[in-house]
Order: structure tokens, then C-alpha cells, then sequence
């Protein structure tokens, strides 16, 4: 049985930082915020949990920037993988791949960061909050 979420509308929460939800700044980059972003999901394998995930109010997709170490919203899809042992909380990162999208601290508008898995915390984990 797989933990995957099903293609729709969610919010998407930190689980460390339960008051931040992803949303666009107005560079284009993704930053955690009191007031969320809608996104949609679209799951395109749900055994791998492989999906692209599109900021509604943008019509940019959520992407990982490897480069510059930060969340950033693009035009074009990047396939993510949503990893997760429980259905609950999902890391985002690329497929098979050791760099996950993290928040650093519960600051309004902190930056959301690319980075290898903090060892520690939860600031890693992400939930998908119907929409």
C-alpha cells in the first residue's frame, strides 16, 4: 500500500514549524509564511511518489535549485519526489537524490532551503493539507 497523496489542491505545512506554509515571495522564490499558497498536485507515479507541484496563484511549479540552495518557482515542471514512511509527513526533494527542501528557523518569510537531510528536527517534513 502506498503512502502517497493523491493528485489535487493542498496547502503544504512545515511539521517542525507548524504556524509556516510555502508561499511565493515576490522574487520568485518559495519561503515559509502565516498565510498559505494553494498548489496543486499531480501525482505522476505514485509508487515512487513522483509528482509536480504548481503554485495556483503564480502558475509557477515548485522547483529545487541546487545552485543556489533555495525553493524557487519556475515555468517549467520539475519532478519531484515526495518520500514519506506514513502518508503524513512528505520530504521534497529530487528523485533519489540527498537534497530536500528545509525551513531554517520559524521566522515569518524564512527562506526555504535546498540542502542535504538535517539530521535532526523536522524542519524536513512537510504535510499536504487538503485544500
Amino acid at each position: 500500500m502506498s503512502n502517497m497523496i493523491k493528485s489535487g489542491f493542498y496547502y503544504i505545512n512545515n511539521v517542525q514549524y507548524p504556524r509556516r506554509y510555502i508561499c511565493m515571495s515576490g522574487n520568485h522564490e518559495f519561503v515559509g509564511h502565516d498565510v498559505p499558497d494553494k498548489f496543486y498536485v499531480h501525482v505522476v507515479d505514485e509508487v515512487p511518489h513522483l509528482a509536480t507541484v504548481k503554485d495556483i496563484s503564480t502558475n509557477l511549479y515548485l522547483t529545487l535549485d541546487d545552485k543556489d540552495h533555495r525553493v524557487v518557482g519556475k515555468t517549467s515542471a520539475e519532478v519531484l519526489q515526495l518520500s514519506s514512511e506514513d502518508g503524513i509527513k512528505f520530504i521534497i526533494h529530487p528523485e533519489s537524490v540527498n537534497q530536500v527542501a528545509y525551513l531554517k528557523d520559524d521566522g515569518n518569510w524564512s527562506w526555504i532551503y535546498v540542502g542535504p537531510a538535517p539530521p535532526s528536527g523536522e524542519a524536513k517534513y512537510w504535510r499536504f493539507v487538503p485544500a
